[in-house]
């Protein structure tokens, strides 16, 4: 499944640590980005380099939110619910979110388009409520008016 230069880069991540167990996590990104999510044919590629059994790797796998164990949609938006974002409203704008997309937070929407997840954390606590699509795109200072915005046009 992972290519020869992605297990070659895993073999160098390994040498950085004195034990190879520490290199779970850099190696499960690598497969992660190479791939765009983690099936089991790239958690046994990344237990079998690291010595390790798949169940080691898959409970580090399953444990992270960070890490996608199912193939996800086209955009990814991760949907802050801490604290500062609940306090001005994440809660209600979440469930607006869920029903817009017809699916829960941790699913993906049935037209395969949008995966919604549950952060702790964004670090936008001063522009609350936030949400990161694909990883790069940070929206602040949330509204429904605003989220229904990015939805059209993530759905586009």
């Amino acid at each position: 499944m992972l290519s020869e230069s992605a297990k070659t880069e895993i073999k160098t991540l390994m040498t950085k640590y004195p034990d190879s167990r520490s290199a779970i996590m850099p190696a499960l990104h690598l497969a992660q980005r190479e791939i765009g999510w983690l099936p089991d044919e790239a958690i046994q590629d990344v237990a079998d380099l690291l010595g390790l059994s798949k169940t080691e790797v898959n409970s580090v796998a399953t444990f992270y939110t960070m890490y996608a164990r199912e193939k996800p949609g086209a955009h990814t938006i991760f949907f802050c619910a801490d604290l500062p974002c609940a306090l001005r409203g994440a809660e209600d704008m979440l469930e607006h979110i869920e029903h817009k997309l017809g699916c829960k937070a941790g699913q993906t929407s049935a037209d395969g388009k949008i995966t919604l997840r549950e952060a702790e954390c964004l670090g936008g606590c001063n522009h609350a409520p936030v949400m990161l699509i694909d990883g790069v795109e940070h929206q602040q200072d949330l509204t429904i008016e605003k989220i229904d915005e990015i939805l059209e046009r993530l759905k586009a």
